[in-house]
């Protein structure tokens, strides 16, 4: 009896041997494979026992990249890991760890994290990222009190010219004019010499973008009522003259015109969405939890 029982045992043995020789090669190569590895590193820095590997920037190159590049942003990396490393060992032991619950932060952070990516590959394969003009224009009329003026806005004609451009005292009758060969002359003159030209006046600009570097800027006060006194601005420097000419404007604490928010209505209106899907998401979770029994709550309602 106990020679079959011996018998029957070498057999399994045997069979479980064999079953399994695939996968212990396998575990065993990567064994290997890992051990090879870990000898082949190359050292790059050391904060007391802590060391810095060339195995933990291999994802920071590419092969576009010159030697100089990569030179520089492996230095970079070890600068910042030596710093960072430095701190925090300065800092692990000055502070109470076990004050700061650090288990429960990093879980938290984690699900932070899992749930960021989750709900940013749902929101990017759900969301609606068609918004029609008609879409802007009825949000904006709705809310336009949420997009008040931060900055004085124009609309004109705005060139500057460098004091050695030809015919520079004509170029200001010619934006003054109204008449269409005057515009066309205008214009060519514009694009020969002027070395900044806008000439779309139905297109709105923030005023002090297009005043920066410029003689006429002033106090917010002193623009305002220039703005309310003047249509037509000429002004000049050491190199260059200025002539801008005001056909509207909008000042700070008005309502913008449409055409000049259109684009910050349009992201307001994919920001809505996207914390409409989260919710939906969200509740969709709850529900189909809900549903399968996935959850129990221990606390009776009062």
């Amino acid at each position: 009896m106990i020679k079959k029982n011996f018998y029957i045992f070498s057999l399994m043995g045997l069979l479980l041997m064999t079953a399994s020789c695939d996968q212990v090669k396998k575990t065993f190569s990567k064994v290997i494979e890992e051990e090879n590895i870990q000898n082949s590193r190359i050292p790059l820095a050391r904060v007391n026992d802590k060391v810095l590997y060339d195995t933990e920037l291999k994802n920071l190159f590419t092969d576009r990249m010159s030697r100089k590049d990569s030179i520089n942003i492996r230095d970079r990396y070890i600068n910042t890991w030596v710093r960072k490393v430095i701190t925090l060992e300065r800092a692990a032991s000055q502070v109470n760890v076990e004050k700061l619950d650090l288990d429960r932060r990093l879980e938290e952070y984690k699900f932070q994290l899992i749930m960021h990516e989750y709900e940013r590959e749902y929101i990017t394969s759900h969301l609606d990222t068609i918004v029609t003009d008609e879409q802007v224009k009825s949000y904006y009329l709705q809310n336009s009190e949420d997009f008040i003026l931060k900055t004085n806005i124009v609309r004109g004609s705005f060139l500057r010219y460098p004091n050695s451009a030809p015919e520079l005292k004509k170029v200001k009758d010619w934006v003054k004019s109204k008449k269409v060969k005057d515009k066309e002359k205008l214009r060519s003159s514009a694009f020969a010499y002027a070395d900044f030209v806008h000439l779309e006046d139905s297109v709105w600009l923030d005023l002090d973008e297009l005043l920066f570097g410029t003689p006429f800027m002033n106090s917010q006060s002193e623009v305002t009522n220039l703005l309310k006194r003047d249509k037509l601005w000429e002004a000049s420097d050491e190199s260059n003259t200025y002539i801008y000419k005001i056909d509207d404007y909008k000042i700070v604490d008005q309502t913008p015109p449409l055409q000049f928010v259109s684009k910050q209505v349009k992201n307001v209106i994919l920001g809505k969405r996207k914390l409409k899907l989260r919710s939906e998401l969200e509740s969709q979770l709850y529900d189909e939890a809900t549903k399968n029994n996935e959850y129990e709550i221990f606390v009776s309602e009062e």
